[in-house]
């Protein structure tokens, strides 16, 4: 690692803190997308994951170590973001259909 062009090891941690904090984010992001344009989201944000932790001036196998790391818990974050947004659309669905939809309040 390059020490004065590099940023210091506790801004360093800052920043990979601040990428994992935003996990739960990036998720309900990916997640809120259609399913069909998921693989290419989640392409783009390992992406960027990547660049970021080199950009920090991590060799390849940290690099890749960690962002396996964090795309793991993301898309282990997004599934549980999707089942959640269907489980409400159902609900919705399920509402707006039940025996009350027809009669009117007023």
């Amino acid at each position: 690692m390059c020490g004065w062009c590099q940023a210091s090891t506790s801004e360093e941690e800052k920043i990979l803190e601040a990428a994992v904090a935003g996990i739960p984010r990036v998720a309900e992001a990916v997640a809120s997308i259609p399913e069909e344009d998921r693989p290419r989201a989640l392409d783009a944000v390992e992406s960027s994951y990547r660049l970021t932790v080199r950009d920090l001036g991590y060799e390849e196998g940290p690099v890749q170590s960690w962002v396996s790391a964090v795309m793991l818990r993301l898309q282990r974050e997004v599934k549980e973001q999707v089942k959640m947004l269907e489980s409400l659309r159902e609900e919705v669905e399920q509402a707006e259909s039940g025996p009350d939809s027809n009669v009117r309040h007023g």
